[in-house]
Protein backbone atom coordinates (compact mmCIF):
# COMPACT_ATOMS: atom_id res chain seq x y z
CA UNK A 1 0.00 0.00 0.00
CA UNK A 2 1.08 3.75 -0.61
CA UNK A 3 1.34 6.18 2.16
CA UNK A 4 -0.86 8.97 1.45
CA UNK A 5 0.92 12.32 1.23
CA UNK A 6 -0.88 15.60 2.70
CA UNK A 7 -0.56 18.90 2.07
CA UNK A 8 0.85 21.37 4.56
CA UNK A 9 -2.96 22.95 4.63
CA UNK A 10 -4.07 19.67 5.70
CA UNK A 11 -1.36 19.02 8.47
CA UNK A 12 -2.40 22.40 9.93
CA UNK A 13 -6.18 21.71 9.06
CA UNK A 14 -5.36 18.46 11.36
CA UNK A 15 -3.41 20.16 13.92
CA UNK A 16 -6.15 22.99 14.81
CA UNK A 17 -8.76 19.95 14.97
CA UNK A 18 -8.20 19.31 18.48
CA UNK A 19 -8.16 22.70 20.48
CA UNK A 20 -7.89 22.13 24.43
CA UNK A 21 -10.42 24.54 26.66
CA UNK A 22 -8.06 26.45 29.08
CA UNK A 23 -7.49 29.84 29.59
CA UNK A 24 -4.49 31.60 27.57
CA UNK A 25 -2.38 31.09 31.27
CA UNK A 26 -2.79 27.60 31.75
CA UNK A 27 -2.19 26.70 28.13
CA UNK A 28 0.86 28.85 28.55
CA UNK A 29 2.12 26.52 30.73
CA UNK A 30 1.97 23.67 28.57
CA UNK A 31 4.32 25.03 26.05
CA UNK A 32 7.89 23.18 25.63
CA UNK A 33 10.98 25.85 26.18
CA UNK A 34 11.35 26.09 22.83
CA UNK A 35 7.47 27.23 21.96
CA UNK A 36 7.56 29.27 24.94
CA UNK A 37 10.66 31.09 23.42
CA UNK A 38 8.54 31.37 20.10
CA UNK A 39 5.47 32.82 21.97
CA UNK A 40 7.26 35.41 23.98
CA UNK A 41 9.04 36.43 20.75
CA UNK A 42 5.69 36.73 18.95
CA UNK A 43 3.94 38.99 21.87
CA UNK A 44 7.22 41.17 21.76
CA UNK A 45 6.26 41.88 18.44
CA UNK A 46 2.72 42.73 18.68
CA UNK A 47 3.64 44.82 21.28
CA UNK A 48 6.44 46.70 19.10
CA UNK A 49 3.93 47.46 16.39
CA UNK A 50 1.24 48.57 19.00
CA UNK A 51 -1.10 46.01 19.05
CA UNK A 52 -4.03 45.99 21.90
CA UNK A 53 -3.47 43.66 24.94
CA UNK A 54 -7.47 42.43 24.04
CA UNK A 55 -6.45 41.68 20.47
CA UNK A 56 -3.07 40.39 21.70
CA UNK A 57 -4.95 37.30 24.13
CA UNK A 58 -7.30 36.83 21.45
CA UNK A 59 -4.47 35.80 18.62
CA UNK A 60 -3.14 33.76 21.63
CA UNK A 61 -6.28 32.07 22.35
CA UNK A 62 -6.84 31.33 18.62
CA UNK A 63 -2.80 29.84 18.70
CA UNK A 64 -2.12 28.03 21.49
CA UNK A 65 -4.28 25.46 21.29
CA UNK A 66 -2.83 24.83 17.85
CA UNK A 67 0.56 24.80 18.87
CA UNK A 68 -0.22 22.75 22.11
CA UNK A 69 -1.62 19.87 19.65
CA UNK A 70 1.19 20.34 17.14
CA UNK A 71 3.41 19.91 19.77
CA UNK A 72 2.40 16.63 21.01
CA UNK A 73 3.00 15.31 17.20
CA UNK A 74 7.11 16.46 17.61
CA UNK A 75 6.48 20.05 15.35
CA UNK A 76 7.37 22.98 16.60
CA UNK A 77 5.78 26.45 15.99
CA UNK A 78 8.00 27.55 13.83
CA UNK A 79 7.18 24.84 11.36
CA UNK A 80 3.98 25.64 12.20
CA UNK A 81 3.65 29.41 11.57
CA UNK A 82 6.94 30.12 10.04
CA UNK A 83 9.38 32.52 11.63
CA UNK A 84 8.25 34.62 14.44
CA UNK A 85 8.82 38.05 12.06
CA UNK A 86 6.53 36.24 9.11
CA UNK A 87 3.56 35.48 11.76
CA UNK A 88 3.65 38.94 13.15
CA UNK A 89 3.53 40.51 10.11
CA UNK A 90 0.72 37.91 8.68
CA UNK A 91 -1.18 38.92 12.39
CA UNK A 92 -0.66 42.83 12.03
CA UNK A 93 -1.13 43.37 8.61
CA UNK A 94 -3.44 40.82 7.57
CA UNK A 95 -5.81 42.04 5.36
CA UNK A 96 -9.16 43.15 6.31
CA UNK A 97 -12.26 41.09 4.88
CA UNK A 98 -13.85 42.07 1.52
CA UNK A 99 -17.35 43.31 2.87
CA UNK A 100 -19.76 41.44 -0.38
CA UNK A 101 -22.25 44.71 -1.29
CA UNK A 102 -25.29 43.74 -3.13
CA UNK A 103 -25.82 43.57 -6.56
CA UNK A 104 -28.74 46.25 -6.41
CA UNK A 105 -26.98 48.60 -4.06
CA UNK A 106 -24.05 48.59 -6.58
CA UNK A 107 -26.74 48.91 -9.55
CA UNK A 108 -28.50 51.94 -7.85
CA UNK A 109 -25.45 54.06 -7.65
CA UNK A 110 -24.02 53.10 -10.93
CA UNK A 111 -27.36 54.33 -12.36
CA UNK A 112 -27.45 57.35 -10.23
CA UNK A 113 -24.00 57.91 -11.63
CA UNK A 114 -25.17 57.28 -15.58
CA UNK A 115 -28.43 59.95 -15.09
CA UNK A 116 -25.64 62.99 -13.59
CA UNK A 117 -23.56 61.59 -16.78
CA UNK A 118 -26.35 61.78 -19.18
CA UNK A 119 -28.04 64.69 -18.03
CA UNK A 120 -24.60 66.68 -18.43
CA UNK A 121 -23.84 65.65 -21.38
CA UNK A 122 -27.67 66.72 -22.21
CA UNK A 123 -27.69 69.83 -20.45
CA UNK A 124 -24.23 71.28 -22.48
CA UNK A 125 -25.69 70.33 -25.89
CA UNK A 126 -29.03 71.95 -24.99
CA UNK A 127 -26.64 75.27 -23.52
CA UNK A 128 -24.48 75.30 -26.86
CA UNK A 129 -27.27 74.83 -28.87
CA UNK A 130 -30.50 75.87 -27.47
CA UNK A 131 -32.37 75.80 -30.98
CA UNK A 132 -31.08 71.96 -31.57
CA UNK A 133 -31.65 70.34 -28.03
CA UNK A 134 -31.45 66.70 -27.77
CA UNK A 135 -34.34 64.64 -28.30
CA UNK A 136 -34.45 62.97 -24.36
CA UNK A 137 -36.42 64.24 -21.67
CA UNK A 138 -36.21 63.25 -18.31
CA UNK A 139 -37.84 59.48 -18.50
CA UNK A 140 -35.90 58.35 -21.44
CA UNK A 141 -32.98 59.31 -19.97
CA UNK A 142 -33.55 57.58 -17.09
CA UNK A 143 -34.77 54.27 -18.86
CA UNK A 144 -30.82 54.58 -20.19
CA UNK A 145 -29.51 55.17 -16.94
CA UNK A 146 -31.17 52.47 -15.44
CA UNK A 147 -29.72 49.92 -18.85
CA UNK A 148 -26.34 50.85 -17.49
CA UNK A 149 -26.54 50.35 -14.28
CA UNK A 150 -28.13 47.10 -14.99
CA UNK A 151 -25.41 45.77 -17.67
CA UNK A 152 -22.33 47.78 -16.19
CA UNK A 153 -23.72 46.28 -12.30
CA UNK A 154 -23.74 42.93 -13.75
CA UNK A 155 -20.58 42.69 -15.48
CA UNK A 156 -18.90 43.73 -12.10
CA UNK A 157 -20.36 41.26 -10.07
CA UNK A 158 -19.65 38.95 -13.33
CA UNK A 159 -16.21 39.71 -12.84
CA UNK A 160 -15.54 38.89 -9.51
CA UNK A 161 -17.37 35.07 -9.64
CA UNK A 162 -15.02 31.99 -10.42
CA UNK A 163 -14.50 31.15 -14.07
CA UNK A 164 -16.21 27.88 -13.47
CA UNK A 165 -19.38 29.75 -11.85
CA UNK A 166 -19.41 32.52 -14.18
CA UNK A 167 -21.75 32.36 -17.42
CA UNK A 168 -20.15 32.40 -20.86
CA UNK A 169 -18.75 35.69 -21.94
CA UNK A 170 -20.95 35.82 -25.22
CA UNK A 171 -24.26 35.45 -23.48
CA UNK A 172 -23.49 38.22 -21.58
CA UNK A 173 -22.38 40.30 -24.38
CA UNK A 174 -25.12 39.44 -26.74
CA UNK A 175 -27.70 40.16 -23.67
CA UNK A 176 -25.92 43.59 -23.09
CA UNK A 177 -26.41 44.00 -27.02
CA UNK A 178 -29.67 43.19 -27.10
CA UNK A 179 -31.24 45.32 -23.76
CA UNK A 180 -29.32 48.42 -25.20
CA UNK A 181 -31.37 48.51 -28.38
CA UNK A 182 -34.76 47.66 -26.83
CA UNK A 183 -33.62 50.32 -24.44
CA UNK A 184 -32.61 52.42 -27.22
CA UNK A 185 -36.46 52.36 -29.22
CA UNK A 186 -37.95 52.51 -26.52
CA UNK A 187 -36.21 55.88 -25.64
CA UNK A 188 -36.97 57.31 -28.92
CA UNK A 189 -40.32 56.37 -28.98
CA UNK A 190 -41.07 58.36 -25.35
CA UNK A 191 -38.74 61.22 -26.68
CA UNK A 192 -41.85 61.37 -29.20
CA UNK A 193 -44.53 61.85 -26.37
CA UNK A 194 -45.30 65.42 -25.78
CA UNK A 195 -45.19 65.34 -21.53
CA UNK A 196 -43.22 66.87 -18.98
CA UNK A 197 -41.32 63.81 -18.34
CA UNK A 198 -40.57 62.84 -22.13
CA UNK A 199 -40.33 66.67 -23.42
CA UNK A 200 -36.46 68.18 -23.64
CA UNK A 201 -35.63 70.55 -21.04
CA UNK A 202 -33.77 73.61 -20.88
CA UNK A 203 -30.03 73.35 -19.96
CA UNK A 204 -30.16 74.57 -16.45
CA UNK A 205 -33.30 71.53 -16.06
CA UNK A 206 -30.58 69.22 -17.15
CA UNK A 207 -28.14 70.78 -14.84
CA UNK A 208 -30.27 70.18 -11.71
CA UNK A 209 -30.95 66.47 -12.79
CA UNK A 210 -27.13 66.18 -12.75
CA UNK A 211 -26.24 67.78 -9.49
CA UNK A 212 -29.02 66.15 -7.90
CA UNK A 213 -27.96 62.65 -9.18
CA UNK A 214 -24.48 63.18 -8.69
CA UNK A 215 -24.90 64.46 -5.16
CA UNK A 216 -26.89 61.12 -4.48
CA UNK A 217 -24.19 59.21 -6.04
CA UNK A 218 -21.72 61.31 -3.57
CA UNK A 219 -23.33 60.42 -0.86
CA UNK A 220 -24.08 56.71 -0.88
CA UNK A 221 -20.67 56.18 -2.12
CA UNK A 222 -19.25 57.30 1.51
CA UNK A 223 -21.95 56.00 3.14
CA UNK A 224 -21.89 52.46 1.91
CA UNK A 225 -18.23 53.04 1.33
CA UNK A 226 -19.17 51.41 -2.33
CA UNK A 227 -16.63 49.88 -4.87
CA UNK A 228 -17.50 49.39 -8.40
CA UNK A 229 -15.99 49.47 -11.99
CA UNK A 230 -15.95 53.73 -11.53
CA UNK A 231 -13.48 55.56 -8.71
CA UNK A 232 -15.95 58.69 -8.96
Amino acid sequence: MTEEKTTPEEKNAQVSQERPQASVDELMTQLSKKNDDYVFKLRRGLEEHKVPEAKQEAVLAELLPEIITAQKQGKPANQLYGPVTEKVNAIVFAPKPVKVQPLWLTMLDMGLFFLSLFALVYGVGAYINPKNQPQGGLLPMLIMAVVAAVIFGYYNNWTKQKKGERRSGWIIGLSAFLLITLASFGSSALAQLKSPITNPMPWYGYAVVAVIAYGAHWLMKRQYNLKSVFTV
